[in-house]
């Protein structure tokens, strides 16, 4: 019977010294889980500023294209219209030559073309 309450108490010693090190795993893990939470509380944080430097970024640039679309549109207007004025220029300018030309030739006596 001695050598059964020996067995039982080594037994016994064996589940304490086992729960000490399981209680100190747990502790390390309760350590660990404590610090993931902090660096994913971090980064959450991190993310919502980047979030919010990209929203403006996006921002900007929509406002950017808008401004640079309506600078094409009017620069395209100006461009059609000074193309516009200038071929009516340069047409009633040939009319004018052709017809200088005209009298000159019919001044000369010579056939007009």
């Amino acid at each position: 019977m001695d050598e059964q309450v020996d067995i039982l108490r080594a037994i016994w010693n064996e589940m304490k010294a086992l729960n000490g090190r399981v209680t100190t795993t747990n502790s390390k893990l309760e350590d660990l889980k404590s610090e993931l939470k902090s660096e994913i509380s971090g980064i959450k944080v991190e993310m919502i500023g980047m979030r919010a430097d990209i929203d403006l970024v996006h921002r900007r640039s929509v406002e950017r294209d808008i401004r640079l679309g309506t600078s094409l549109t009017e620069l395209a207007r100006d461009v059609r219209e000074l193309t516009h004025d200038w071929r009516d220029e340069h047409r009633l300018d040939r009319a004018e030559l052709h017809e200088r030309v005209g009298r000159l030739e019919r001044h000369a006596g010579l056939e007009p073309r």
